[in-house]
């Protein structure tokens, strides 16, 4: 078996990805710009593109290269498409080492519009790549323009923990995206509060923790009573997992996302999404039928309670297990590496 060279950061998406296929890829490298204490990782090699002299680019491009060419029989694979994948891309090619490239979102969806020279860099990366994954078809679209190809692009999951959910559900109300404005955890807690004045039993618990968490617990102070919310910050997957079981609706309104693992844990364990108005929601959440999405003139707290009905949980569970675990993706990854070793 080829070794994987991942090129990536020190995030839980890739550090899940990378324990995930252990079992079946013995041998696996890092390249990455700051430290990643993945156990499953063989070989860390940090090169730092984020400095913009030429001298330091050309020396650390010339580092990465040598690097890559130490491990020519393995298969490079790509996390989000930046900087250092731009690099890794052209080393990796001009290597002939085959490349698989996944994108993460904002990387297609956003940052290509920013400016011309970064347009740039997303096109080449994607050039070069032989396959590019996405987990949203707005995704795949937004790389169809900058480059347009039949066989490039794969849709297919990270991979996601199959969740339970508790016998009873209680009446919570849970969000775990980071505490940051993209993410509008206090237009949640705006929601909650009309939503909560005439429903009074249900709870607000927020996890995660980010910049402006003190900003939103003081506006949540503010807005509502002391017992009926909780910041229960940072949790394990073991507690992230008992919030999913025990709570009813699950609640994330992003400014711009792909497809979020969370959404998919949550219903896995049954919990009735609410989401904000993305293209990518409408890939999963069909309005007013298996969830709700955010519309400008309502609350959506109040569209979720009618839906929770236990044939529309148990179907988006149904969907979300078969087409989204971790055995599929790990066994979707292994093809696309067995794939490409036989044509190397």
């Amino acid at each position: 078996m080829k070794p994987i060279i991942h090129i990536g950061s020190n995030s839980v998406h890739l550090a899940a990805f990378v324990e995930n296929i252990s079992s079946v890829h013995h041998t696996q490298l890092l390249i990455a710009e700051e430290p990643c204490p993945f156990p499953e990782i063989h070989q860390l090699h940090q090169v730092n593109f984020r400095n913009l002299n030429p001298i330091s680019i050309f020396r650390n491009y010339r580092l990465l290269k040598q690097i890559l060419k130490n491990h020519a029989d393995g298969i490079v694979h790509i996390h989000q498409l930046n900087r250092l994948a731009y690099f890794a891309a052209r080393a990796a090619s001009k290597l002939k080492i085959p490349i698989v490239a996944t994108a993460w979102g904002s990387d297609v969806l956003l940052v290509p519009n920013e400016s011309r020279f970064f347009r740039y860099l997303t096109t080449k990366t994607i050039e070069r790549c032989d396959i590019v994954t996405a987990d949203s078809q707005q995704m795949i679209r937004a790389m169809q323009q900058l480059v347009s190809s039949e066989t490039k692009y794969h849709w297919v999951q990270y991979g996601i923990d199959i969740q339970s959910a508790a016998s009873v559900k209680e009446k919570i109300i849970y969000s775990n995206r980071l505490h940051k404005p993209l993410y509008r955890i206090d237009a949640i807690i705006h929601y909650f509060a009309e939503f909560h004045t005439r429903h009074p039993e249900w709870k607000l618990i927020i996890g995660a923790i980010g910049s402006d968490t003190g900003k939103l617990k003081e506006l949540a102070a503010s807005l509502l009573p002391e017992h009926s919310f909780e910041f229960v910050g940072w949790l394990t997957p073991t507690d992230n997992q008992s919030y999913y079981a025990k709570s009813s609706i699950y609640i994330s309104l992003p400014k711009s996302d792909g497809t979020s693992v969370s959404l998919l844990e949550a219903m896995s364990a049954k919990c009735l999404p609410v989401v904000s108005n993305l293209e990518v929601s409408h890939e999963w959440i069909t309005p007013g039928v298996n969830g709700v999405i955010e519309k400008n003139s309502a609350n959506p707290l109040f569209e979720a309670l009618p839906l929770l009905i236990p044939d529309i949980l148990e179907a988006n569970k149904s969907r979300v297990d078969s087409s989204s675990s971790k055995a599929t993706s790990r066994q979707f990854f292994t093809q696309i590496y067995q794939r490409l070793s036989q044509h190397a």
